[in-house]
């Protein structure tokens, strides 16, 4: 692996971010939930944010969009067997509840299904202006830190790699995730 995670700053124009959140606001809005398949659970400790569940069939050119970024970057660092994203959720951090997801990893090892998370991929719909806080880091790496503050930067990263979202102390951030999966893990 060359790199354990890759930004590309910029990466979406100010107009695809405005399209993207403009197109998640077509889709309900829920509170944000930990764990996975019946362990889920509402944890405000652990995680405070709404999510938007985008249907990754229809949002077809935000699919390919994202799509072009990691194929290269996995070409270049990662070197994974994937196929294709299958959930894309939007997420929005607010100050009005500190915002924020604690350490966790984007993996579900024990998943009874036949495929496994291999890329996250996150994208900033919200430019550095619009909120104070809402770090994202990893935990024991080198953080992406101002080269993914710009509006329309996209990170990519192996999904077992732990990470948080620091509280947002004033105003509204805004991102993108998606997971491109593969087979599962050897």
């Amino acid at each position: 692996m060359k790199n354990v995670w890759e930004v590309w700053t910029a990466a979406l124009t100010p107009a695809e971010c405005d399209a993207i959140v403009q197109r998640a606001e077509l889709y309900p809005e829920a509170e944000a939930t930990v764990g996975f398949s019946e362990t889920q659970r509402s944890d405000l400790g652990y995680r405070t944010s709404t999510i938007r569940w985008l249907d990754a069939d229809r949002e077809t050119d935000i699919v390919g969009r994202v799509m072009s970024f990691v194929r290269r970057s996995n070409r270049a660092n990662f070197g994974v067997d994937i196929v294709a994203p299958f959930d894309i959720q939007f997420t929005e951090y607010r100050a009005s509840n500190k915002g924020h997801y604690d350490w966790h990893q984007d993996v579900w090892l024990e998943s009874p299904r036949p495929y496994d998370r291999k890329l996250s991929v996150v994208v900033q719909l919200s430019s550095p202006e619009d909120y104070q806080g809402g770090q994202f880091e990893f935990f024991g790496l080198q953080n992406p830190g101002d080269a993914f503050t710009p509006r329309g930067s996209l990170l990519i990263f192996p999904s077992y790699l732990q990470h948080c979202v620091r509280p947002v102390t004033d105003g509204h951030r805004r991102s993108l995730v998606t997971w491109v999966e593969g087979p599962r893990w050897r």
